[in-house]
């Protein structure tokens, strides 16, 4: 986190809501203008950066200012780590967000990073709603090589970039160098955020 710049905003809201309050603005509107400004100058532009960013520099100064999150701590792994510390930092995940959709998920992930594929396609399983179940399900099939079961999972699937990865990895397992490069590009031009940033590393490494 930004420190000098949040030290900024909570100094400018609350002269902002000094100043109101000596122009005899009701409370009430100097309650609203002061949360709306904080919202303006603090949580949009995270949730921005999160989700809908396409400036992969920008993201990955996000990830390294609130790296202390285990959920933004695995991108920087990814980009910049080594195996084990992606492993570390996918089971901080794991340690911090007990929810089950959550343990599912990550745990699939997990699964797929250690090539445990069998683990993957049992967690993969578990996890309870579309577009992420069905993305797994075609991803562990893939890995298996298994591509007409991967492809048939797709109709479920309604995310332009998750579909463009998938072909990407497809591509990847068959050593179709050509078409990978051309469906890694797809998705990454599709995904925005931290997804984006994610996809751009993962791809790298493939």
């Amino acid at each position: 986190m930004n420190y000098f710049r949040l030290s900024i905003t909570f100094i400018l809201g609350f002269l902002l809501t000094l100043f109101l309050f000596f122009l005899q603005f009701p409370f009430w509107i100097v309650i609203s203008t002061t949360f709306i400004f904080f919202l303006a100058f603090v949580i949009l532009p995270r949730i921005f950066t999160v989700y809908r960013s396409n400036n992969l520099k920008a993201i990955g100064k996000f990830l390294e200012m609130n790296k202390k999150k285990p959920i933004f701590a695995y991108p920087l792994a990814l980009a910049h780590g080594k195996d084990a510390e992606v492993e570390e930092s996918l089971r901080a995940i794991l340690e911090k967000h007990k929810q089950p959709y959550m343990q599912n998920v990550y745990k699939t992930i997990l699964a797929l990073h250690l090539n445990k594929i069998d683990i993957a396609h049992t967690y993969s399983l578990k996890i309870d709603s579309d577009p992420l179940k069905s993305y797994y399900a075609a991803f562990v099939a893939a890995k298996q090589g298994n591509f007409e079961e991967a492809a048939s999972h797709e109709e479920n699937i309604n995310v332009e970039w998750m579909i463009h990865s998938l072909h990407a990895l497809y591509a990847s397992e068959k050593g179709l160098q050509n078409d990978f490069e051309s469906f890694s590009k797809k998705a990454i031009d599709e995904s925005r955020g931290v997804q984006k940033y994610l996809l751009f590393h993962s791809f790298k490494k493939m």
